[in-house]
Formats: structure tokens, sequence, C-alpha cells
């Protein structure tokens, strides 16, 4: 009978190197090919402004925000849309001193 190793921990991120991981990388070349894809609808004289608009954006969706470390930028932004502003749900704030 053959014996098969089950990894201890599947939902951990793949890091590369000690800054960056491979969502962030895949981020990273999603934004350099859409640059890729639209530079040409953009005016000659902006080409620069549109590539370093593009940097900062890509920076600012991999930072981790210091309220939330597990969490990007991006997926934050994108539970501040998406969620629904008409609930309320109370903050216990004892359970987060606990952990």
């Amino acid at each position: 009978m053959q014996s098969y190793k089950i990894p201890t921990e599947v939902s951990a991120e793949l890091r590369i190197n000690k800054f960056i991981y491979l969502t962030d990388l895949l981020l990273l070349f999603g934004l350099f090919t859409l640059r890729m894809l639209t530079i040409d609808y953009i005016h000659s004289d902006y080409h620069w402004y549109f590539t370093i608009f593009l940097v900062i954006v890509g920076i600012i969706l991999v930072i981790r925000p210091f309220s939330n470390p597990r969490k990007r930028m991006l997926e934050a932004l994108l539970y501040a849309l998406a969620r629904n502003k008409n609930t309320f749900s109370a903050i216990d704030y004892n359970q987060e001193k606990k952990e």
C-alpha cells in the first residue's frame, strides 16, 4: 500500500522572496499587461505619466494595511465596496483583546 504525504498547511501563500508573494507578482504582471494593451490609446506625451500611475496603483494594491496584515489593500477595498451599507454589525472589542 502506498503512503501519501499530506501537507500540513494548504492555505499559506507562496512566497517568492522576503517581500513579494506569488499573488503580488501576478497582480503586477496583470498591470504590466494592461499597460501594454492600452498604451496605444494614450497620447504619446502621457506614456510616462500613465506608466508611473500604474506603478503607483500597483504598489498601493499590493500593500498590506496595518489594520489587517493578512489581507492586501486590494481585498480591503473590494470588501469596502461590496459590503451592504444598510446593515450594521457590532464590534466586540473584548474579543479582539483576547486574540
